[in-house]
């Protein structure tokens, strides 16, 4: 998920602004929305796990801040990887208000299937409206490809 997410930013870094504002339909999220979901749902993993505070965020309506958001996304995603290492335990989260209890297994197994679920909009999107988005540059074959060609 971490090589992926780098490729996703890198890759929106060198996309012209109009392209932040794409959409499914009105009323759904735009690209910009979703990949900044994508940083947002990393920290409110974070605070899952350790109980840090998420950011306010800055919404990425440019490839600049696409670019921006790269080193910050690796961050939160060593972060993830860190974990885990560690044992598997039932966390209790307080979700503002709200008790939720999980598993430090079940959070990590959900951010890179939430992340792919995003991904996939993203690039329905952008063949919508005839644009690419080559998601199958981002699978796991790829990445050890690129492992094995270092």
């Amino acid at each position: 998920m971490a090589w992926s997410n780098q490729a996703v930013l890198d890759f929106f870094g060198s996309q012209g602004d109009d392209v932040f504002g794409l959409r499914a339909a009105e009323g759904e999220w735009p690209i910009g929305r979703l990949l900044t979901h994508l940083i947002g749902s990393a920290e409110w993993y974070r605070y899952c796990l350790s109980g840090e505070k998420w950011t306010d965020l800055k919404p990425i309506k440019s490839g600049a801040i696409a670019l921006e958001y790269r080193s910050y996304a690796g961050e939160l995603d060593a972060f993830l990887i860190a974990q885990a290492a560690l044992p598997d335990e039932e966390l209790v989260i307080d979700a503002e208000g709200e008790t939720i209890h999980a598993t430090r297994s079940l959070i990590l197994s959900q951010a890179p299937a939430h992340a792919a679920e995003h991904k996939g909009q993203i690039a329905a999107i952008m063949k919508q409206h005839g644009q690419h988005f080559d998601l199958d540059s981002l699978d796991v074959w790829n990445y050890y490809g690129t492992l094995k060609n270092k």
